[in-house]
């Protein structure tokens, strides 16, 4: 990929546009509502209006509340896929979704768990972070990349 050698101000003025536009068409600030907005389309679960002081993102008449943290790969080629589950959403949530965009933000990942196995897997980091390898290994994980894939693409 060759990169313009545009102006720095230029590149910024070009992002916050993108930002704007985001925010004014579809109510998204950054990655992680992005994220929020894939897997309500995926699962047909409805987004909170305001999941922060909740502890969730989501609800689903089956699954019920459902908290999604997601991850972008850097630049620099590394495969950082972690998540931070902070230990004040312990009870909160029934569902964990774990989603991984790569650089351009096309689905890397995502799979969804039940709240206890994602709780047991963060309490064994003490930044209670959970690997996207660890926690798509659970025996109760299920497998969403296909699925929010086809979200990205119906949106």
């Amino acid at each position: 990929m060759t990169y313009s050698k545009r102006p720095m101000a230029e590149l910024f003025r070009l992002l916050s546009a993108s930002e704007k536009e985001l925010w004014s068409t579809h109510g998204i600030r950054e990655a992680g509502g992005y994220a929020t907005r894939l897997v309500a389309e995926a699962l047909g679960a409805r987004v909170l209006t305001n999941g922060v002081n909740k502890g969730y993102d989501l609800t689903d008449a089956s699954l019920g509340r459902i908290e999604v943290r997601s991850r972008r790969y850097p630049f620099d080629g590394r495969r950082e896929d972690r998540v931070q589950v902070p230990a004040v959403k312990q009870g909160l949530f029934d569902h964990f979704v774990h989603v991984v965009f790569d650089e351009s933000y096309g689905i890397a990942g995502a799979y969804l768990a039940p709240h206890d196995p994602i709780d047991v897997l963060a309490s064994r980091d003490r930044r209670r972070y959970v690997r996207f390898a660890d926690g798509r290994g659970l025996p109760q994980a299920i497998d969403l990349t296909a699925e929010v894939r086809r979200a990205q693409a119906s949106l």
